[in-house]
């Protein structure tokens, strides 16, 4: 009869061969814990398996190799969606530069029809169905956005235009955004504008959002303090 091994000597073994998938403690506790719920049918006897041990090993590889992939992904996304906003204002400006200057110089409305379509990728309709607007709508407000962009980088003073920005915008709003873009959260640029509009209480937006995410929000971010 073989003995099966104890549960704190399988999350033992598990703990090890995450740590040598991961190099860190963090993530390596991050990867025990989604294991574990994903095997706890076998870790608690409800499910029998001939080899609970390599049966946790193998889901906490696939898991591993699961995040690497959508890690890719995301850094593609990101770099695809920097590029557009480089090309905007300039290589030598950073991410939460653009971001800021769209905050200052465009609209709720503007900025997020703009960033779903010209950043995420998005077609028009489905901008228009995400903001619960028309397609005229939002061609009419894409257009207005690309013309204030366009007026702005016709300005000889950039510079001044740039520290005035900085000044106006708020550091919680600008983070709210830049959190957004780089994880690629469309949602959440949504829900910005419509808490920006005082079309939605941002305590119902937080809780879209964690209904949704089960995690800390943009919005939440925003308006934290």
């Amino acid at each position: 009869m073989t003995i099966q091994p104890t549960v704190d000597e399988m999350r033992v073994t598990l703990y090890r061969y995450c740590l040598s998938l991961t190099r860190s403690t963090w993530d390596a506790d991050d990867l025990v814990q989604e294991t574990c719920l994903r095997a706890l049918p076998v870790m608690n006897g409800a499910l029998e398996h001939p080899n609970p041990t390599a049966y946790l090993l193998r889901i906490a590889k696939n898991i591993s190799v699961d995040q690497a992939r959508r890690m890719k992904r995301s850094r593609r996304v990101l770099e695809q969606q920097e590029a557009v906003l480089d090309r905007l204002f300039g290589e030598s400006h950073e991410l939460e530069y653009a971001l800021r200057l769209l905050i200052y110089h465009l609209s709720p409305l503007q900025r997020t029809v703009f960033l779903l379509k010209e950043v995420f990728g998005y077609k028009g309709h489905d901008v228009a169905a995400k903001l619960t607007m028309s397609e005229g709508a939002v061609k009419a407000a894409l257009h207005r956005a690309r013309a204030a962009i366009a007026k702005l980088k016709e300005h000889s003073d950039l510079a001044q235009i740039s520290n005035l920005a900085e000044r106006k915008v708020e550091d919680s709003q600008l983070y709210a955004y830049v959190h957004a873009v780089r994880a690629g959260d469309a949602q959440a640029l949504v829900l910005l504008a419509n808490v920006e509009e005082q079309l939605m209480d941002p305590v119902q937006a937080i809780g879209q959002l964690h209904a949704s995410q089960g995690n800390r929000s943009s919005v939440s971010m925003m308006y934290a303090a």
